[in-house]
């Protein structure tokens, strides 16, 4: 079962990197390892902690960057709607240095990135995983040395392949419209420091087996504690568990991630200085940033963090299926790719986009005029009061946000408005910038009201609507609805870093 679709799954055996640019791809035997990046969100679960032990800048100086060459052009990118952060965490395969010892392959790849999205007030986080094998729409990217990468359609892990870290961070930001604010690479030999630092971590196998390929051996079935080297073959090993995709390995991949947090938060980590020092040492030696991440935004996200509850951090995987037979009979390069759920994954993204408290409405200081001065007293008209269901809306999408009018009526219907679509096409043909509500003749109350919900919107006076109705027309400002909790929706398969691994499944 793949995002609630059945499918046979002969098909799935498929180059890592497909399209126009495979005379590009690196050559060499790759082991096909899908790359743990948990690490990056365990050390900014600890980091917080360091300076009382005085390592911090110590530490913060282990960490390498990378520039961008031009991939991110400010014209290009989202808006930035709130304080939350979001970090592109990326898994490297370079065999250079201390990874040699894992095969001969030229270049680097990654096979997943994850957005880590760290709400505004840091008490919760959400780890979103993008398959490496999802069929979407590229931008045009210059590599290291400053070449042209032409846009396509093609994996999103090419992007990463031949133009690297700024391109795939590039790449989701024009797919999700999410702000990315900086990337965290970590490779092979990283990962496998950072797991002997923690003194091993638990994995819990569905059954005993060998894997000759992956240099793993699981002697039992159950929970058992495995050591760097064996995480890096969990990670490998593909046909012994599961259907043998790659869709299979991002669930050890997020078990093994909620094992490295229950460790690090509820196993004396953070109160033993020596332990503290070690794990976080290795952390920061395996890892390479934006040019952006500097020591004083680390500290503060540290800050921020500190303390976070393993019960508010939640992994998920986009919601996404396999190409049909019929698409992949009309297409014989759709076998084996993955396309999203647009809908739900367009809900997904819109959720982390807006998740934060709205501001609330401010009034001017000075002075609190007299009942003179603003026309009170005993003959001073008054405002009726209005409530949500006395509230006729009508609502139109005038971006190109596929469903963002049916998720605001449903966020509006869950309010108790009255809240309908005004029409199931385009207004002014997506191209409308900012929201606005207008409303028609006798309808300034219900307006108001409305209005409390988007706070930076001013209701406007339309005198050829009907009497006493208010029109929401959703532009590419829409952030949803400022004092509506912006919850994150619950996505088929998602583990929480509080789970009990045994039964997350693998």
């Amino acid at each position: 079962m793949r995002g609630g679709i059945d499918y046979d799954l002969d098909f799935l055996e498929t180059p890592e990197i497909s399209g126009a640019y495979e005379t590009a791809q690196p050559h060499g035997k790759s082991w096909k390892i899908i790359q743990w990046v948990s690490i990056a969100l365990a050390a900014v679960v600890v980091m917080g902690s360091l300076t009382a032990y005085g390592f911090y800048y110590k530490l913060t100086g282990n960490i390498k960057q990378e520039n961008d060459t031009g991939n991110l052009i400010d014209a290009n990118r989202p808006q930035k709607l709130d304080s939350s952060v979001n970090i592109l965490l990326l898994g490297s395969d370079s065999r250079g240095g201390k990874n040699a010892g894992y095969g001969h392959v030229d270049g680097e790849r990654s096979d997943t990135a994850i957005v880590l999205h760290l709400s505004a007030g840091g008490e919760k986080a959400v780890a979103i995983s993008f398959p490496r094998d999802s069929y979407v729409q590229i931008p045009e990217c210059k590599d290291k040395d400053g070449k042209t990468v032409p846009g396509r359609t093609d994996k999103i892990n090419s992007a990463f392949a031949y133009a690297g870290a700024y391109c795939t961070w590039a790449t989701i930001e024009s797919l999700t419209q999410i702000r990315i604010d900086h990337f965290v690479k970590v490779d092979f030999a990283g990962f496998r420091d950072i797991v002997d630092a923690l003194g091993g971590v638990e994995i819990c196998s569905p059954k005993a087996f060998s894997d000759p390929k992956a240099q793993l051996v699981i002697p039992k079935a159950g929970r058992q504690k495995i050591n760097g080297k064996q995480a890096i073959g969990w990670a490998r090993t593909r046909y012994q568990l599961g259907d043998g995709t790659d869709l299979g390995r991002i669930q050890r991949q997020q078990q093994l991630m909620s094992s490295i947090v229950q460790k690090v938060t509820t196993k004396g980590i953070l109160t033993d200085p020596g332990k503290l020092l070690g794990f976080v040492n290795a952390a920061t030696k395996s890892l390479k940033t934006d040019e952006g991440f500097n020591s004083t935004e680390i500290m503060d996200l540290a800050t921020k963090v500190k303390g976070i509850n393993p019960k508010s951090i939640r992994f998920i995987t986009v919601p996404w299926r396999y190409a049909t037979e019929a698409e992949r009979a009309s297409n014989p390069a759709l076998a084996g790719v993955v396309f999203w759920q647009d809908e739900k994954a367009q809900e997904l993204f819109d959720a982390v986009r807006r998740d934060n408290k709205m501001p609330k409405n401010t009034k001017p200081k000075g002075d609190k005029p007299t009942a003179a001065a603003d026309g009170g007293g005993a003959d001073a008209p008054t405002t009726p009061k209005v409530k949500a269901a006395d509230v006729v809306v009508k609502v139109y999408n005038g971006t190109d946000r596929q469903g963002l009018a049916g998720r605001a009526v449903t966020d509006l219907t869950a309010k108790k408005y009255q809240a309908s679509l005004g029409s199931t096409g385009s207004y002014q043909g997506g191209t409308l910038k900012e929201t606005v509500i207008a409303f028609g003749a006798g309808g300034e109350a219900a307006a108001a009201l409305l209005g409390k919900l988007l706070p930076d919107v001013t209701p406007k006076l339309d005198d050829t609507l009907e009497a006493g109705t208010v029109h929401l027309y959703l532009g590419a400002d829409y952030a949803g609805l400022g004092s509506a909790a912006s919850s994150i929706p619950k996505v088929d398969d998602e583990v929480k870093a509080s789970d009990d691994i045994c039964k997350t499944g693998v």
